[in-house]
């Protein structure tokens, strides 16, 4: 299943709007009857290879309506013109030739359903790519190379196994390449950055080689968390390039204070962004912390409050099974409340998010799995079954990075995580 990596909506004025608000007085009175209502046309963008099967809008309280799909080549689009302050979108995906169903449930303002399309290039891939060859140089028998080429292909290279390598699925056209060089048990000393490699399948690549011009050494910062009410932390670091983004190193120290690793930023192009990422957990509850920046400086990073666990309850058990989970408002996560239900004995998953904003026009965080029935072409089989275990994660986003697979890392952007989990028997 993926996880959960923005078209804008046009209006659409009616004239007798227009004139009405030239001539404010001549129509004071509406002698023409009631006024159109504005809308706002939405647009949920899909790549071919990431579009779900089936999809149906809500505009405010009104049914649940399905809607075809406007395809024009690689790219799926469906369309919708809502008239509320209040939307919602269900769409459903299978998976592994049907054997698992995803069913996603939106919750939010007309503009927010664009965040459920996925035009990422890690989704929308689909030809099995290219092989190339390489050799390292400059690595002793206790250091370790990673080589990464555009957003799929990986290889790891140990000297004592020899400095040869293959790199298989990479996508085709220009892409970039990164190569790390880290000590056994430590975090990455060195990077070698390629940029528009665009070879034919099956070539071999100029030797990496860690010792000559091309090669340059990684810059370390510290990081101060904050927050972490006793829990351990580790930190990782990533670069995003307009070819992909690549893992840079990982940090394992379990303390308040620790460094993390970063490429110099006299080595960043135009739209290049790092991330930093700190990661904590206790036994039930994950949190994490982004920070994406341009320069590595010492810093200080917060992490979020613990998520607060939803109060689960039935909506109705007839036929299918409708779940509410209810979450209070929790100011460190303003962005997307979400919880995912699975019955592993169907392979059935059922996800429902809501925004902040929607959450403040409804007045809760309630977030109902909807009747889906009445909607033409609703699968019924993908829906939730009463008297089945249900396992369950709530998770909660906050942070200036907008939500959606499709969201672009700027310099400065933040994002905040929680999560937790449960399992409900037979409800």
């Amino acid at each position: 299943m993926k996880p959960f990596r923005i078209a804008a909506p046009r209006w659409r004025v009616a004239p007798s709007i227009i004139v009405c608000a030239m001539l404010v007085a001549a129509c004071s009175e509406d002698p023409i009857g009631p006024r159109p209502v504005a809308e706002t046309a939405v647009a949920v963008t899909y790549c071919a290879a990431a579009a779900p099967t089936w999809v149906a809008f809500r505009d405010g309280d009104g049914p649940w309506t399905q809607q075809l799909a406007d395809g024009t080549g690689s790219r799926t689009t469906f369309r919708k013109a809502f008239t509320s302050n209040r939307a919602a979108m269900a769409s459903l995906t299978p998976l592994l030739d049907g054997q698992l169903t995803v069913l996603r449930v939106l919750y939010g303002t007309p503009a927010e359903m664009s965040t459920e399309g996925d035009t990422a290039v890690v989704d929308c891939v689909v030809d099995p790519g290219k092989t190339l060859r390489g050799v390292v140089a400059g690595l002793d028998t206790t250091q370790l190379a990673a080589i990464s080429v555009g957003p799929f292909a990986r290889a790891a290279v140990r000297a004592r196994l020899g400095l040869d390598f293959s790199l298989n699925g990479v996508a085709s056209g220009p892409q970039n390449l990164l190569a790390t060089r880290t000590t056994s048990g430590t975090m990455a000393t060195r990077f070698i950055l390629r940029r528009d490699l665009d070879l034919p399948s099956g070539a071999l690549l100029p030797t990496l080689d860690f010792e000559s011009a091309e090669a340059f050494d990684a810059v370390t910062a510290n990081v101060g968390i904050e927050n972490l009410g006793g829990d351990a932390a580790v930190n990782s670091t990533s670069l995003f390039t307009n070819r992909g983004s690549f893992p840079l190193s990982v940090t394992v120290r379990n303390t308040p204070t620790q460094p993390y690793v970063a490429l110099p930023s006299s080595k960043l192009v135009a739209g290049d962004v790092q991330e930093l990422h700190i990661s904590t957990n206790d036994s039930v509850t994950t949190r994490t912390a982004d920070v994406y920046f341009q320069a590595p400086v010492d810093r200080t990073v917060r992490v979020g409050d613990r998520i607060d666990t939803p109060a689960i309850s039935t909506i109705a058990r007839d036929g299918a099974l409708r779940l509410r989970a209810r979450f209070a408002p929790q100011a460190d996560y303003d962005r997307l409340t979400a919880v995912v239900y699975e019955q592993p004995a169907t392979g059935t998953f059922v996800v429902i998010s809501m925004t902040s904003a929607y959450a403040a026009l409804a007045g809760a965080y309630d977030l109902d799995v909807p009747d889906l029935s009445a909607a033409a072409g609703f699968d019924a089989s993908t829906a939730l079954l009463p008297a089945m275990t249900v396992v369950w994660n709530a998770f909660r986003v906050g942070g200036t990075l907008p939500i959606g697979r499709n969201a672009v890392p700027s310099n400065g952007a933040t994002r905040r995580t929680t999560g937790t989990r449960g399992e409900i028997a037979s409800p």
